[in-house]
């Protein structure tokens, strides 16, 4: 319980301050004493109250008209999961993507050292970038590239953190909903998610304050990082 305590406070400080990227933290720091499918239904427990309350607390900077597209996509990657992953090779996948997220994060380093502003990129490769990061998403529970997809199109930490963390929730909640009716979710599940409660809410406020007192830019390559690790993250797991 030590360990997964760790986990939780260290997974949700980064999401405090980046706004996503707390079960890529999760899943490196258990995935040596636990099982991927008892990891999985205790984070996403604690995800959809971390999201609610980021979505909540940026609502007004929500760009509903940004949302929607891959809001779409997230909820029909998730219905369509089972089925694609039983056709196509996951290793392989996490590959591509993982790879993806490399170079998309060597891009916006790029753009941001060129003072390059959000929004100003081609819209077919935003549209390209919003369906794959929807369907990446829905399939394996992973937002980073939908993290990419915001970070290219927002312009502000709250719109960025708004609009994600809004997706996140929904997609939650689905997923909470077909976990439970496939018998994922059970009270031992539960249980181990309410005593984990107080390590997310510590994770999430000392990442929320330190947050406040960084400079925009500052968190905004913090983010480009975290996405760098989460494409080397699935590179190694899909060797």
């Amino acid at each position: 319980m030590i360990l997964w305590m760790l986990a939780v406070v260290c997974g949700y400080f980064v999401k405090g301050v980046t706004g996503f990227a707390n079960t890529l933290v999760v899943s490196s720091i258990m995935t040596f004493s636990a099982a991927n499918a008892d990891i999985s239904p205790v984070e996403l427990l604690l995800s959809v109250p971390t999201n609610l309350l980021m979505a909540w607390r940026n609502r007004r900077e929500i760009d509903w008209r940004l949302c929607l597209p891959p809001l779409l996509m997230v909820l029909a990657g998730d219905a369509a999961g089972v089925l694609l992953l039983s056709r196509v090779d996951a290793a392989a996948v996490k590959l591509i993507f993982g790879g993806v997220l490399i170079g998309l994060g060597a891009e916006m380093l790029w753009r941001d050292w060129r003072g390059v502003k959000p929004g100003n990129g081609h819209p077919l490769l935003l549209f390209l970038l919003g369906t794959a990061a929807g369907v990446l998403s829905g399939l394996f529970g992973v937002g980073a590239l939908l993290a990419a997809y915001f970070a290219r199109v927002t312009e502000e930490d709250g719109a960025f953190k708004g609009s994600m963390c809004f997706i996140f929730a929904t997609e939650n909640l689905f997923r909470v909903a077909a976990y439970g009716m496939t018998g994922l979710l059970t009270l031992s599940t539960v249980r181990i998610a309410v005593q984990l409660a107080p390590c997310m809410c510590l994770g999430l406020w000392m990442g929320m304050r330190l947050c406040g007192r960084l400079d925009g830019r500052l968190v905004k390559r913090i983010v480009i990082v975290m996405l760098m690790i989460s494409g080397a993250s699935m590179l190694l797991t899909g060797l």
